[in-house]
């Protein structure tokens, strides 16, 4: 059937009927021709306003989070309007639990890309740094999304935890019956930790890689250890010009000793062979008889 000239519904209204589908059937019951059922029109006059299902889709929850936009005066922190994004896109999930996966693939379906740019150009304007938007609208999203779910379904219901435990009074009923802050308190007071967190690491990491980049600049400057050069020794052999370790030297004065003992040794019986020299005996000493006084002659 051709695509009628004239459209016979606004897109408004295609939204709004496409989220009730969505709402009470589930997510996966929306189509094209579910919706122009709903809507007793033809598939085809949706076409004037969406390109396919998907497109839809992206209406549908920009529609149910309509509510979260950029800040809407000048004079609020940053510190004050992204957390209370964070809780109005909670609070959109919880009256909205079928859209959940839709957020999970927000940003290649394009969800909220205006208001996204619109929100990192305000943080920037009020002195926030390029480094930590990413990681702190990330965190808060992802915080509105799992405190959702935790609302609408992680948790249950005190029947179907009595039922998962197998008996009534458990501890972890206990727990939750006398918890110090309810959900909405919780998400609060993590919400300021995000802040803190997120600004501590980013800065604590980029002092880090501040500290190994000047390390590496004072390495760099310490000149290189000289190369050891070899020169030529008797017999062709090369020895190295740097000096020996203490224990490497006293190692080759013992294998020099051992080996000058060794030799001694292998002398030791030539010698033993030789006939040993005859001792020499003194000859007696021949003693000197006294001169005969002589006789006196007459006178």
């Amino acid at each position: 059937m051709a695509r009628p000239r004239v459209p016979l519904i606004s897109r408004r209204k295609a939204l709004e009927a496409a989220l009730q589908v969505i709402d009470s059937e589930g997510l996966k019951a929306l189509s094209i021709r579910r919706l122009g059922e709903v809507m007793n029109v033809n598939g085809a006059s949706l076409y004037h306003h969406f390109k396919d299902k998907d497109d839809i889709l992206v209406g549908v929850t920009q529609l149910a989070l309509a509510d979260v936009t950029a800040p809407r005066s000048d004079s609020d922190n940053w510190r004050v309007w992204l957390p209370l994004n964070a809780y109005r896109t909670r609070q959109a999930l919880i009256a909205h639990p079928e859209l959940i996966p839709l957020m999970l693939r927000r940003i290649p379906l394009g969800i909220g890309s205006q208001e996204v740019e619109a929100s990192v150009a305000r943080l920037l304007a009020e002195g926030v740094e390029m480094s930590v938007i990413a990681p702190l609208m990330e965190s808060f999203e992802l915080l509105a999304i799992s405190s959702a779910l935790q609302a609408v379904g992680g948790v249950g219901s005190a029947e179907e935890r009595k039922r998962a435990d197998g008996a009534e009074g458990s501890l972890y009923e206990q727990a939750q019956q006398q918890r110090g802050l309810s959900h909405d308190e919780q998400f609060e007071v993590v919400c300021g930790a995000v802040i803190a967190s997120v600004e501590s690491a980013v800065h604590l990491k980029e002092a880090r890689a501040s500290i190994g980049t000047a390390f590496a600049a004072g390495a760099s400057s310490v000149p290189a250890p000289k190369k050891t050069t070899r020169k030529p020794a008797a017999g062709g052999r090369t020895t190295a010009t740097t000096r020996k370790p203490a224990a490497a030297a006293k190692a080759a004065g013992s294998t020099r000793k051992a080996a000058a003992a060794a030799k001694a040794t292998a002398r030791q019986p030539a010698a033993a062979a030789e006939p040993a020299a005859p001792a020499t005996t003194a000859a007696p000493r021949r003693t000197r008889r006294p001169a005969a006084a002589p006789s006196a002659r007459a006178s």
